[in-house]
């Protein structure tokens, strides 16, 4: 049935649509999207030298070229470096983080995707019955395929990018140095 708030108690199917809808949100946006990923953020040490994270965090990769002697990775709210075994950092790190977002704060694509492919889930769990599906298979790949369209055409995606040893090869060619050999 209908509900008209979400505030309250609320009805055991609606709690269930709304954990449903919000492992789904997060599930999706810890892909990382370009609405959702921030790039060259610097994650500063406290004073015992941890780098804290935030609760929004869903994933975080230092950038290996300004920390080639680091393999930091999440551990609760806090990073760890595998590499040398500890929490504790000798600097401040340049990282790409994957942040969660509230489901008003992304766009409209990912909105769309996410809501069909909660209410498929939740109508599997709820009741398996594939008359009651008001959503197929097909319109949630429809929906992603739009997601991922849009986030191509925002994210201003380049291979190149951030990668010195693969931007060096590629510098040294010229059409007109091209041309002379």
């Amino acid at each position: 049935a209908p509900i008209n708030s979400l505030t309250g108690t609320l009805p055991v199917d609606a709690r269930l649509a709304q954990s449903t809808l919000t492992e789904v949100n997060k599930e999706v946006q810890s892909e990382g999207w370009s609405f959702n990923t921030e790039i060259d953020v610097t994650l500063t040490r406290d004073g015992s030298n941890h780098v804290a994270l935030s609760t929004d965090t869903l994933r975080i990769d230092p950038n290996i070229h300004q920390h080639p002697t680091i393999d930091a990775i999440q551990r609760g709210l806090k990073l760890y470096d595998r590499l040398n075994n500890k929490y504790e950092f000798d600097e401040d790190l340049i990282c790409t983080v994957v942040y969660f977002r509230t489901f008003d704060e992304i766009p409209e694509p990912a909105r769309r995707y996410i809501t069909i492919k909660a209410a498929r889930i939740f109508v599997d769990r709820l009741v398996s019955d594939d008359g009651l599906r008001t959503y197929t298979q097909q319109d949630e790949v429809r929906a992603r395929a739009i997601l991922m369209e849009t986030d191509l055409a925002n994210g201003d995606h380049n291979l190149l990018r951030g990668d010195p040893s693969l931007t060096s090869v590629f510098d040294t060619y010229s059409p007109a140095n091209a041309l002379i050999r």
